[in-house]
């Protein structure tokens, strides 16, 4: 049997504590992401639970003498569905078939609006 010096018995020890420290730290790191995209994950699902409660409707709405897409736009808008007024008078423009930005008073156009 061959006898091992202290000193490498003691070196030996070293380098198995070091791996073994290595490997739990590598296993926290990996439960840490873990539950941090499980927290991420709640959260997400929540805040879509939340908006999908709101419901988009529409209603018919008749032009009035001075109406324009803009007025209107701004009269039904929800800043929590649209980036601006722009892209909510483009939706109804394409909803209506409307290519220009005139409208005539007493005609009717769809618009919608959430709830």
């Amino acid at each position: 049997m061959k006898q091992y010096s202290r000193k490498t018995i003691n070196r030996r020890r070293r380098q198995l504590q070091v791996r073994r420290n290595i490997c739990i730290l590598i296993l926290s790191i990996a439960v840490a992401v873990v539950l941090s995209a499980f927290v991420v994950s709640i959260s997400t699902q929540a805040s879509e639970l939340e908006r999908a409660a709101e419901h988009k409707y529409y209603k018919s709405i008749e032009i009035a003498k001075g109406d324009t897409l803009w007025s209107i736009a701004k009269e039904n808008m929800d800043n929590n569905h649209y980036k601006n007024v722009s892209e909510y008078v483009k939706e109804v423009k394409t909803m209506n078939s409307i290519k220009s930005d005139s409208i005539v008073a007493g005609s009717y156009i769809i618009v919608p609006y959430y709830r």
